[in-house]
């Protein structure tokens, strides 16, 4: 294996032997062990993830983010009280003032709240992501996904949809250039003009094809987005083809469907590494020049809240 590719080693029956134990202890501990089940996989996939002959791995703990859950909750309880008294208030008014005044409140809290997520699972995932016994790291704020959503959620309004590829390429680059390793960043420059016409392709042809084409956008969504990302200055590409992606995913299928579920495992190992195996750096890089730089502030808070955002975005419908 080149090693400048990504490598992953993991195996189906090992991932099947895990999500058997989470979905059995998940049901056991009427879900409470969900948090860990989340972790055990993300552990696994993580040190079997190779690069350069070394592999990564994943440091987090399902303690953690059980009580960053319940802190949350705490959160969102407080949320919920403040969402009551105003739709008291605005039942003074009128009943549809207050049904659609807190829906609308639920809603814009929902929205609010997704930069802070955003960061937040950021902070904590890379903070508990390491290779070579250096950690990842990222150092975005809330505020300024906030301003990027607020004028990017406008423009998408005000041009019904036809803002969003730059509205994308804003976040995911913000997002991208704000994340390091150790204490080097790196960059990611995705340009609107770019993804528009990604997307207006995918429109065009998925109708064309009857949703074939689908594959095929998935991969140029994402070499294009791998071929924007350096580090060190030295640029990553892909070379996954909507060719593969079209064949692994019928593969993948065949494996989770005639086997009533237990191919799933062999599955996601089938996926991992198409996607993984496509991305290759140009250059090796300059390990030397790297210095460990933890984030001590980071926490699995807004996992939790991302958890409990979900649960009320299905509710709403």
């Amino acid at each position: 294996m080149d090693n400048r590719r990504l490598e992953y080693k993991g195996k189906g029956e090992d991932l099947l032997l895990i999500f058997l134990k989470n979905i059995f202890l998940t049901i056991v501990t009427l879900g409470i062990y969900s948090f860990w089940a989340k972790t055990n996989v993300q552990k696994y996939n993580a040190q079997n993830l190779y690069w350069a002959g070394e592999a990564f791995a994943f440091h987090g703990s399902g303690k953690e983010r059980l009580l960053g859950f319940l802190k949350a909750l705490v959160i969102l309880a407080v949320a919920g009280l403040v969402i009551v008294a105003i739709s008291s208030l605005l039942a003074l008014v009128h009943p549809f003032a207050q049904l659609f005044g807190t829906y609308l409140l639920i809603v814009f809290f929902l929205i609010g709240l997704n930069p802070f997520i955003i960061v937040g699972n950021k902070r904590y995932f890379t903070s508990r992501s390491s290779y070579r016994n250096v950690r990842f790291g990222f150092s975005g704020k809330a505020l300024d996904i906030i301003k990027i959503y607020a004028l990017g959620i406008l423009l998408c309004i005000l041009t019904l949809g036809i803002y969003y590829p730059w509205f994308y390429a804003k976040k995911e680059s913000y997002i991208g250039s704000k994340t390091r390793y150790g204490n080097a960043y790196f960059t990611l420059t995705l340009n609107g003009k770019d993804l528009f016409f990604i997307y207006l392709k995918v429109i065009i042809l998925t109708i064309v094809t009857l949703g074939i084409y689908i594959p095929w956008f998935i991969a140029e969504k994402y070499n294009y987005t791998w071929s924007q990302t350096s580090f060190q200055g030295k640029r990553f590409r892909s070379d996954l083809s909507g060719g593969k992606v079209l064949g692994y995913s019928i593969l993948a299928y065949f494996l989770i469907f005639f086997t009533f579920g237990i191919g799933y495992g062999w599955a996601v190992v089938l996926m991992n590494q198409l996607f993984y195996h496509a991305i290759e750096l140009e250059e090796e890089i300059d390990f030397e020049s790297i210095l460990a730089q933890p984030d001590l502030g980071a926490n699995a808070i807004t996992e939790g809240l991302d958890s409990l955002a979900e649960a009320f975005e299905n509710f709403l419908g």
